[in-house]
């Protein structure tokens, strides 16, 4: 069966079907090609977090536990999932969510800027599976602090920071948590 127009027109049609199926194809593989180029768009670990990092209350809704606590000591270096992080001895000074006391170990990804024996920061975690241990959480870094009484002052993103000092906007960042995993 010949088509209507003659050869040189089912030529031209099964070029034009070639090249739109080959510009289909090539737009897949540069967008899977941008979404894994790890060298331009991700680091070892990353996630991809369902939380705005920079909203504490995402945060909060996220984490298992939210505190503040000093830096006692880093004890070595440990493997969790495939992700290499440095466990912290940690005094736990005030729980904002959850109920630590004492000290706990927490493990921070490697990669980041080390945390400071003697420093105070508040964590937000998630708790690893053997539950002696917590993660901070991907994508977050603690936030360092000289008193909790101090204001929190203007790095602090979101809304009612003005006026807070650090425990009372870690505070009301839990207290008006949200959870981000509900459809």
């Amino acid at each position: 069966m010949e088509l209507k127009g003659g050869p040189m027109l089912a030529c031209r049609r099964g070029l034009a079907l070639a090249a739109a199926g080959l510009t289909v194809v090539g737009g897949a593989f540069w967008g899977v090609y941008r979404l894994t180029d790890a060298t331009q768009t991700s680091t070892a670990g990353e996630a991809v977090t369902l939380y705005d990092v920079r909203d504490a209350r995402q945060v909060a809704g996220t984490a298992d536990d939210v505190f503040a606590g000093e830096i006692v000591d880093r004890t070595g270096q440990r493997d969790i999932a495939g992700i290499f992080s440095d466990p912290y001895k940690v005094r736990v000074d005030r729980s904002f969510k959850g109920d630590l006391s004492g000290k706990t170990t927490v493990s921070y990804e490697q990669g980041a800027a080390p945390l400071t024996p003697g420093t105070s920061y508040v964590f937000a975690t998630g708790r690893v599976p053997d539950r002696r241990t917590h993660a901070i959480l991907l994508e977050t870094s603690p936030t360092s602090f000289t008193s909790l009484t101090a204001p929190i002052g203007s790095t602090a993103s979101g809304v009612m920071t003005a006026g807070r000092t650090v425990a009372e906007y870690w505070a009301w960042a839990v207290a008006h948590e949200v959870d981000v995993s509900s459809d």
